[in-house]
């Protein structure tokens, strides 16, 4: 099903501590009462028709490349303020002054993955452009406070945030950890429902198949919903209680009996760990760059930053979420 332009409908949402003004369903978020005319959106998203007449620019800043050299993203600057192509899938204009996010598809293009690079890939890049420090990460609520998985793709991040939330465990985020501070603290802002998981994972954690939606037609990954685990959703900020740095195993699964080492990260290589994980939209936005290295040093001198391991294996994960609680427990 490819994207349906729908011009006379506002749908009203909230993700990352956003309100969000839609003219089309985004059917991976819950919408929100009806506004109040008085309370005008934070942001304004159109799904624009794919013949949609594009800004030109000739000022790319920034590509990023996938693994095999594939360009994924190049970015733009443009008088309205930046152009993001993701070739042969979607283009979006971001507008600053105006607040605003236009999606314009390729014809080929399915719903659900224009819906997925808006939420998982756009929004991140633009909550950095308003003065949010994001990280690529998932988050957990535990009773010691938000806990934050962060790393690169495919470490893990996701099926331990998972282990979390088949034990009873809110997932504040999936893969973009929103931090603010709030009376001193730093605090973790919720996302949206749901995890993007492997079927084998769903499977082994969840014991059902099919509970998911999939999404984006070039990845088998499903959308994974809190709703379908039985654990409430948590949708307000919580204080940041630790954060460990995530890396895939590279040897042979490790049994339930094994001993995580979780080794403590000097602020030096937490700072320079995190820096390369946050998500930024203007790699030359100098005020960005400073608010950021302030945030960082200010983090990295007040939370707990941690290196983990993550076993290869769905039958470790029950002992090192004990590990990862008990520590928690200690450092508070």
């Amino acid at each position: 099903m490819t994207v349906e332009h729908i011009g006379n409908t506002t749908v009203r949402y909230r993700a990352y501590g956003h309100s969000l003004n839609c003219n089309s369903p985004l059917h991976e978020l819950e919408q929100s009462p009806a506004p109040d005319a008085s309370e005008p959106a934070d942001l304004h998203i159109e799904i624009s028709s794919p013949n949609e007449h594009l800004p030109t620019s000739t000022s790319r800043y920034l590509t990023v490349s996938l693994t095999d050299g594939t360009p994924w993203l190049h970015c733009a600057r443009i008088d309205l303020g930046y152009i993001l192509e993701f070739p042969n899938l979607a283009t979006f204009v971001f507008a600053p002054s105006e607040n605003s996010i236009r999606c314009i598809p390729y014809p080929q293009t399915p719903s659900h993955t224009l819906h997925h690079l808006l939420l998982d890939q756009v929004f991140p890049l633009v909550l950095n452009h308003r003065g949010k420090e994001v990280l690529h990460g998932a988050a957990v609520v535990t009773p010691y406070g938000a806990c934050a998985f962060v790393g690169p793709t495919g470490s893990g991040k996701s099926t331990l945030a998972a282990s979390f939330l088949a034990s009873g465990y809110s997932v504040l985020t999936d893969d973009c950890v929103v931090l603010d501070t709030c009376a001193d603290n730093l605090v973790v802002i919720p996302a949206y429902p749901g995890l993007r998981l492997w079927d084998d994972a769903i499977t082994a954690l969840f014991g059902t198949t099919g509970a998911g939606a999939p999404v984006a037609h070039y990845t088998p990954k499903q959308r994974f919903t809190a709703a379908v685990s039985g654990t409430p959703v948590c949708d307000s900020t919580i204080s940041l209680a630790g954060i460990y740095v995530i890396e895939a195993s590279s040897t042979e699964p490790t049994t339930a009996t094994s001993t995580f080492e979780r080794p403590l990260l000097s602020k030096r290589e937490a700072f320079m760990t995190l820096l390369s994980l946050a998500f930024k939209l203007d790699i030359e936005d100098q005020s960005m760059l400073t608010r950021e290295f302030q945030f960082l040093h200010h983090l990295v001198t007040q939370v707990t930053v941690r290196r983990l391991v993550i076993p290869d294996s769905f039958q470790a994960l029950p002992d090192l979420r004990a590990s990862i609680l008990h520590e928690l427990a200690q450092s508070c």
